[in-house]
């Protein structure tokens, strides 16, 4: 997924949106001591994780089947999908990951946030423990 210059966005008190960095650990989905530490965008707008493929590949990160998206622009693209575990202090959890090529945008999407138990704070734009729900 190509990267995209953005311009950085106001928020309705006329501050700027921030876009949320920072680091990861990327471990294999059975031997999580085999790790990486990535940074990564939090990316609340996607729903998958894309991380280097050079990084899965070097931890052993199985790819499991290849998946077709579509790209903002229209274009559709292929990219090979597997499953990972992150970790961010003490929240840990496994999810879908994409093998990501040059030019992707490396991102954690939402999935893994939540599966983490996370969420990005809006006025600090830090990342902060999300109350869970079992309903």
């Amino acid at each position: 997924m190509p990267r995209c210059a953005q311009a950085p966005i106001r928020c309705y008190n006329g501050t700027e949106m921030g876009f949320v960095r920072t680091r990861f650990a990327v471990c294999h989905p059975v031997e999580l001591e085999r790790s990486a530490e990535v940074e990564l965008l939090v990316d609340t707008g996607a729903l998958i994780s894309v991380v280097p493929r050079a990084t899965l590949e070097s931890l052993g990160v199985p790819v499991q089947f290849r998946r077709n998206f579509r790209l903002a622009n229209g274009q559709t693209i292929q990219r090979d999908v597997g499953g990972a575990f992150f970790r961010w202090n003490r929240h840990v959890s496994g999810a879908p990951v994409v093998f990501g090529d040059h030019g992707d945008m490396p991102k954690l999407g939402l999935t893994a946030l939540e599966a983490m138990g996370l969420q990005v704070d809006p006025g600090t734009q830090q990342l902060k423990p999300a109350e869970s729900y079992l309903l």
